[in-house]
């Protein structure tokens, strides 16, 4: 016979307070990882000026370090720098440490997108006129190279935007506060100091 675990989750408050994060304090924990992240983004407008083969090994290591970087620090520390600041963690739902495959799993939709994507961007790169693309300022390079994305990078682009609203809502619409991603790695968010570690 099947015998499943029961999951214990975390009060919604305690002692009058919300344990969990909510949508504000969640968005002020991305804003501020995209600005730890704008020292590589400057590296990256650099390398593009030096050749399209640079261009191509700079958007991959971006992709790798963007990736690594989420789940290493959920995995290790149950947060992000931009979480640590605003004090959230990700545990589970009793409030202890989190896995590796939880983190994994957590940031699974949005590796597959950033993959498709980085892979779009490459196939772009590859038919690009070397003369045009890196005599071009950023606004036109950018403009340049989505006329040669492929075909099927608008259904991809489209299924993209349709996950991050439907993370929003789910996010936005029960009371543990808990996005998608959340429900498919057995996670929560909540003020760091109701975790257990």
């Amino acid at each position: 016979m099947f015998n499943k675990k029961k999951i214990y989750f975390l009060p919604i408050k305690i002692d009058n307070e919300t344990v969990y994060a909510g949508f504000w304090k969640r968005l002020s924990a991305a804003i501020i990882d995209m600005l730890v992240m704008i020292p590589f983004m400057v590296i990256t407008h650099f390398t593009q000026s030096i050749s399209i083969i640079s261009s191509m090994i700079t958007l991959v290591i971006m992709a790798i370090l963007g990736i690594t970087y989420t789940i290493y620090f959920h995995y290790r520390f149950g947060a992000t720098i931009g979480k640590m600041v605003v004090g959230i963690k990700i545990t589970r739902p009793d409030g202890s440490k989190i896995s590796l495959t939880q983190a994994v799993l957590r940031s699974s939709v949005d590796i597959g997108f950033c993959t498709i994507m980085v892979i779009s961007q490459l196939i772009a790169l590859n038919y690009a006129d070397p003369a045009i693309y890196l005599n071009a300022g950023p606004i036109d390079r950018a403009k340049y190279i989505l006329i040669l994305y492929p075909d099927w990078y608008s259904v991809v682009s489209s299924a993209s935007e349709l996950w991050t609203w439907s993370e929003f809502i789910v996010l936005l619409f029960n009371k543990r506060k808990r996005a998608i991603h959340d429900f498919i790695a057995g996670t929560i968010v909540i003020k760091k100091q109701y975790s257990k570690n």
